[in-house]
């Protein structure tokens, strides 16, 4: 082995620190959507990455493109109260220089009603096309696709 190739140590290493840098894309992700830190979300993407959300058979799919309109996009979450989204499993399959991956996501919505508090829950699974370039790892496309559903009245604590 010369100076010029990688050694088998090195090539684990840059594998472990992409796994890394891509799981911290996808939190950094949900953190910038709770925080609705619109235009950081938006930079996550690549400057021609598109959003696809696929509803199933509930409604059609919608599909974003370009940072502006994926942070204009993100403006539709404002009408919830708050919302977390607590990333999971993350599988990554690496192919010569292309990444995909799948990224499981609960997400709650908490909404007000007349009749009192709410929560919209979302089980998604993200299927993610990567790009690296000299911004890092970023989201060429970000399929959202929901698996189910669920609308209840939210059960709150109390303090006392």
């Amino acid at each position: 082995m010369n100076e010029s190739t990688p050694g088998i140590e090195e090539a684990r290493m840059d594998l472990v620190e992409t796994r890394l840098a891509l799981r911290e894309l996808a939190e950094r992700y949900a953190a910038h959507v709770d925080r609705r830190r619109d235009a950081e979300t938006a930079a996550l993407f690549t400057a021609d990455g598109s959003l696809v959300v696929e509803w199933g058979d509930e409604r059609p799919a919608t599909a974003t493109q370009g940072r502006a309109a994926i942070e204009a996009t993100m403006k539709s979450l404002d009408r919830y109260r708050v919302t977390r989204h607590v990333i999971a499993n993350q599988l990554l399959d690496f192919s010569g220089d292309a990444v995909r991956g799948e990224t499981y996501c609960t997400a709650s919505h908490v909404y007000d009603t007349a009749s009192g508090p709410r929560v919209f829950i979302m089980q998604i699974r993200y299927a993610d096309t990567f790009a690296h370039g000299g911004d890092g790892w970023l989201f060429a496309e970000r399929r959202l696709q929901v698996d189910w559903t669920e609308d209840r009245p939210l059960n709150t604590a109390d303090a006392e």
